[in-house]
């Protein structure tokens, strides 16, 4: 955890995640690369931490992860990335030109809204023991999606 902090919002960032989740180690590197304080409060799916009431009252698609910063709740990965290096450190990470911009959120959409889908077709079923083989169209699917062109 590092040191810099919002003259405004003296509370930590709280940073609510589960450690082997892709979005969430997103986030997590992200505030460790802007060397923000925060803290980190794990939420374990498999065990249904996610689904309480609490967890609820934060987040109603109890996905994770989840940012608050004072009253600011951020329920999804990337709107969390982009907030935190434009609110933290504006222009450095993530520029305020638009052209450059929308070229770095096609990027972040593309990840999260297509190879990660397809890379969880994959690797999920695999992973939680419900098969040994991946499909070969899942395969393809996923082989696709990387080409940028």
């Amino acid at each position: 955890m590092g040191s810099v902090k919002k003259e405004r919002n003296m509370a930590p960032l709280e940073f609510h995640g589960f450690s082997v989740s892709p979005p969430s180690r997103a986030v997590h590197m992200t505030l460790d690369l802007l060397d923000l304080d925060y803290q980190f409060v794990n939420v374990n799916v498999l065990e249904g931490d996610n689904k309480t009431s609490e967890y609820l009252s934060m987040n109603p698609q109890h996905t994770v992860p989840v940012l608050v910063d004072g009253k600011l709740v951020i329920t999804e990965s990337r709107a969390a990335i982009t907030y935190l290096c434009s609110e933290y450190k504006s222009g450095q990470l993530y520029p305020a030109d638009p052209e450059k911009r929308s070229q770095i959120d096609q990027r972040l959409f593309f990840n999260i809204g297509t190879f990660y889908k397809r890379f969880g077709d994959c690797v999920y079923p695999v992973c939680f023991g419900k098969t040994k083989i991946i499909e070969e169209e899942k395969k393809n699917s996923t082989q696709g999606s990387t080409e940028m062109g």
